[in-house]
């Protein structure tokens, strides 16, 4: 038996899988049970086994402890802060110069500088205080879901430092690095990696496009006036598995300061300790950032901030039993990405064993013209983001595949991530079951295949101009 080939198809069908059936982390339950009962020789006690060993043994490194903290943590403080009052008193704040709708619609942008976290936070954040804007000037509610939907998930994605998404991609990335054999700083990587989303970075100039210059969004609008919600897609409002909506309630005065400065702090933590544990590693500041231990920088500027932002809370009598509840609530809602990046790092190391690195090196990538691989990557990305509607999910099944692949075939490596990335970012973005798609046409007053296929229409040329791109770079880089 082959197990190579048959390490190759374990993924193949885990994707298949979550694609037909919407469940991700069944999908990947499935795909390392396989692979345990393969190592086994087909025994399917000792093949458990083996599945819960390679599960325990991917999240055993230090590394990974930091990555699960990090995003348990961050989950923690969006909640904490949409707790504090700090949303609604940016909301009465930008309430008073807003006069317009591209001014509603560009508050959208400039509330992003302070609810970047998360694209869940960002979306009830900027949510909240956009519907009361578009409500003051009678606005296009359509543009305001097009635009939430955007800053919520592809803007997001783009920002390099304290996000739950950083942590994500880090721990997708460096499991995929270390199952390739290969050293090489996954942050380092992601950094360059950014540049080479086209698909994300092209629909940012489209919501541009349409606040500024409309861009015949109100003629897709017109086309779509008569369609209504459908049913089939509600369900999946509340139970998304790959990033499960928060339900952010403000429970306290309304403080513009409860939101700016526990980010503002975020920010400044984050990169002192970049410098701080990157010093003597790299010349001046920017050669130490690129050097810094960055699951550690990360957490621990997070924990900090949420220490120092709790007794700010506290000095305004803001419970601490509710601080307490909302730290839980919020870290329980990041339990599902979780659950689903280790699950990945499980499968990736059990495909391992199976002999996948040596399969894809010595049989696949020979085969593939190089300067195919990153399009072909990105556009089966968009299909499978775009029918599970999950990013985190695809990301976690398509890294592993992608990085032995560049390898093999002497791709660049960041434009290989940049393109697994794009490709998964779709289904956040246009597909109706995405929970950026959701939430940003329930915030908005939207129904949601009327936002879906508003959307449509620029999301499928972006698609072709990134798949053109991706062609391209492959022969400047």
């Amino acid at each position: 038996m082959n197990l190579g080939l048959i390490s190759l198809c374990i993924p193949v069908i885990v994707i298949i899988l979550a694609m037909t059936t919407k469940r991700i982390i069944t999908a990947l339950v499935v795909g390392i049970l396989a692979g345990g009962i393969l190592l086994a020789g087909g025994n399917i006690i000792n093949g458990c086994i083996y599945a819960v060993e390679h599960i325990v043994k991917s999240i055993a490194s230090e590394e990974s402890v930091y990555i699960i903290m990090f995003l348990f943590i961050f989950g923690a403080f969006g909640e904490i802060m949409a707790l504090s009052g700090g949303i609604s008193g940016f909301a009465n704040l930008a309430n008073k110069y807003v006069k317009t709708e591209k001014g509603a619609l560009g508050a959208v942008w400039l509330v992003t500088i302070f609810t970047f976290i998360d694209c869940c936070f960002h979306g009830i954040a900027a949510g909240t205080i956009g519907k009361a804007l578009i409500d003051k000037v009678k606005g296009s509610k359509e543009k305001l879901a097009f635009v939430l939907n955007v800053t919520s998930c592809l803007l997001i994605i783009l920002i390099p430092f304290g996000t739950t998404y950083v942590g994500y991609i880090i721990g997708v990335i460096n499991s995929s690095l270390n199952k390739a054999g290969l050293k090489i700083s996954a942050y380092n990587l992601y950094l360059k990696s950014i540049p080479f989303n086209f698909y994300a970075i092209i629909m940012i100039f489209v919501s541009i496009g349409i606040i500024i210059f409309n861009l015949k969004f109100d003629s897709v609008v017109n086309r779509l006036s008569n369609i209504k919600d459908d049913e089939e897609y509600q369900g999946h409002e509340h139970n998304h598995e790959a990033h499960e909506q928060s339900e952010f309630g403000e429970k306290a005065s309304p403080r513009p300061l409860n939101l700016i400065l526990p980010l503002v702090l975020l920010i400044t933590a984050t990169f002192f300790f970049f410098w701080y544990t990157g010093k003597g590693k790299g010349h001046g500041f920017l050669g130490a950032i690129m050097n810094a231990e960055f699951e550690k920088s990360i957490l621990i500027s997070a924990v900090i901030t949420i220490v120092i932002t709790t007794i700010f809370y506290l000095f305004q009598k803001i419970p601490m039993k509710k601080i307490e509840s909302s730290f839980l609530s919020g870290g329980n809602e990041m339990m599902p990405p979780i659950i689903v990046l280790v699950l990945s790092w499980g499968l990736s190391s059990i495909i391992e064993d199976l002999g996948f690195v040596k399969f894809i090196t010595n049989n696949i990538g020979p085969q593939i013209p190089a300067m195919l691989i990153p399009v072909v990557i990105f556009l089966i990305g968009c299909a499978a983001s775009y029918f599970m509607g999950s990013a985190w999910g695809t990301w976690a099944l398509l890294m592993p595949i992608a990085i032995p692949l560049a390898v093999t075939s002497n791709s660049s490596l960041p434009l290989v991530i940049g393109a697994v990335l794009s490709g998964g970012s779709l289904g956040d973005n246009a597909s109706p079951l995405g929970e950026t798609a959701i939430l940003s046409s329930t915030i908005a007053e939207v129904p949601l295949m009327k936002h879906v296929k508003t959307i449509l229409p620029y999301s499928i040329a972006s698609i072709i101009i990134a798949a053109i791109l991706f062609v391209i770079a492959t022969f400047i880089i």
